[in-house]
């Protein structure tokens, strides 16, 4: 009966979401998410300056930073929690697994780690669900947000061409969604920042789905747009990726992320089923069941 239940929640949510991502247009998608979002309902608002201030933000540029999430503390943490687990390249699943970023084998770009070991990551329940965070987001979503997908991975330093996501594109996840991106390493100009175009989020211009060169983009929105996120480790930001960006290669150092994506449900890509029972891994956070159920068992 698990493995039909499993069956049928996939094939809902994929049906989702290939619906969606044959709506192109800012109005279109707006006018659904608007409706999903009125299904959801909202939770409780403190009006936080930390809150106020990058929903704001969100709104008008489609990116706000949070240089209230992460601690010192907080990223050697994670860092430490990371370098004891092996990684793998989507891409290639042929290389099987390695130590990322010394032992990755040759041409690897992108080096992911499991989602069980992403979410036994220390005090990655508590980023995903920082209050701010989580209302910045009610705010850009339209309703509570679900923690739909969370992920950590490598990008491995080379000379090879930009490969996948780090050429520019647009995220078609769902009908509304926002990412919070949090770099756990240093990110200079030679380690593959993250780069986003102002305002492309509420913009009909290059739609399709597909890859876009620079050249492409700077033709259509001007070079003045295109924002860089190079930072000390502990750098976070939220970001609506389905505004124009990309990670741009890393050429001289590697750069370690983790990532939540919240959206107004489940999603294609996150766990079919919970993972684990908050109360294994709430470590006295006070985690809203409805935010976390695609991760957590009540």
């Amino acid at each position: 009966m698990a493995a039909l239940s499993e069956h049928a929640t996939k094939a809902g949510l994929m049906t989702r979401f290939l619906l969606q991502r044959r709506f192109r247009r800012v109005a279109w998608r707006d006018w659904v998410a608007d409706r999903i979002a009125g299904r959801v309902g909202r939770g409780p608002v403190s009006g936080s300056p930390e809150a106020t201030g990058a929903a704001s933000a969100l709104a008008s540029d489609g990116f706000a930073m949070t240089p209230w999430l992460m601690t010192p503390e907080r990223v050697a943490d994670m860092r430490r929690h990371f370098a004891g687990h092996p990684s793998f390249n989507p891409y290639k699943p042929e290389h099987g697994t390695f130590q990322a970023p010394e032992q990755a084998p040759k041409g690897t770009h992108i080096a992911h780690f499991r989602p069980d070991v992403v979410l036994n990551a220390p005090h990655a329940l508590a980023i995903a669900n920082d209050p701010a965070v989580l209302e910045a987001a009610q705010a850009a979503l339209g309703c509570k947000p679900t923690i739909s997908y969370m992920a950590a991975w490598w990008s491995i330093a080379g000379d090879e061409e930009g490969q996948h996501a780090e050429l520019f594109h647009r995220d078609y996840d769902d009908w509304r969604f926002l990412k919070l991106f949090v770099y756990l390493t240093d990110v200079d100009a030679g380690a593959g920042p993250h780069i986003y175009v102002r305002g492309s989020h509420r913009e009909d211009r290059l739609m399709p789905i597909r890859r876009y060169s620079d050249a492409e983009v700077e033709d259509a929105f001007g070079a003045e747009r295109f924002v860089r996120f190079e930072g000390p480790a502990g750098t976070s930001f939220l970001e609506n990726t389905f505004g124009l960006h990309r990670g741009q290669p890393a050429r001289t150092s590697a750069r370690l992320i983790f990532q939540v994506m919240y959206a107004q449900g489940p999603i294609l890509y996150g766990p079919l089923r919970p993972m684990v029972e908050a109360g294994r891994v709430a470590q006295g956070l006070a985690l809203d069941p409805y935010i976390n159920r695609v991760y957590l068992r009540a």
